[in-house]
């Protein structure tokens, strides 16, 4: 399969630290591209300029865009996986591997109270069985990108010999 596969994403985030934690995550996991979608106050006038000099310093992209809408036309995935406590079905760790079809977009909500309503609707809604109440937004993605780490066969440290292939698809 080819790499970038999996598309992390945090929507909604307000927090400078949370999107930067959120990025040194995605990073060490051995993702090599992380998006933000509508990020706003201190994680965009400082979140933004940190998680982008991250990115540069390890070779790796960071995407931000105005909605999450504009990510899913963009990065056009297969499949669109929304962690929320609110609106999500249980499912075990194990089965989120079995839910990403194709290219798989991961997207989890970046402050309190999470992704709304109508934000969920845009994927399929699911959380972690087991857990009893809402986790972090930074340790509901590092659990979403454990579980489905190496299932597009994502770049490691080592680096990506063949390109990263996970630019947004183009209309060309």
């Amino acid at each position: 399969m080819e790499a970038g596969r999996v598309i992390p994403v945090m929507h909604d985030v307000s927090s400078a630290q949370r999107l930067v934690d959120a990025a040194r995550t995605v990073y060490a996991l051995g993702f090599r591209v992380f998006v933000a979608t509508r990020v706003y106050g201190a994680a965009a006038q400082n979140g933004v300029p940190e998680a982008m000099r991250l990115a540069l310093r390890m070779g790796r992209s960071f995407v931000v865009l105005p909605e999450l809408r504009d990510a899913v036309e963009l990065f056009a995935p297969e499949t669109v996986l929304i962690v929320s406590r609110d609106y999500g079905e249980p499912v075990a760790l194990d089965g989120l591997r079995g839910l990403a079809k194709g290219r798989t977009m991961i997207v989890v909500g970046g402050g309190e109270p999470g992704v709304s309503k109508g934000d969920a609707a845009a994927g399929k809604p699911v959380y972690f069985e087991g857990v009893s109440a809402r986790m972090s937004p930074v340790a509901e993605l590092a659990l979403a990108l454990y579980a489905l780490r190496g299932l597009g066969e994502e770049a490691s440290e080592a680096g990506d010999p063949e390109g990263s292939g996970d630019a947004p698809a183009s209309d060309a």
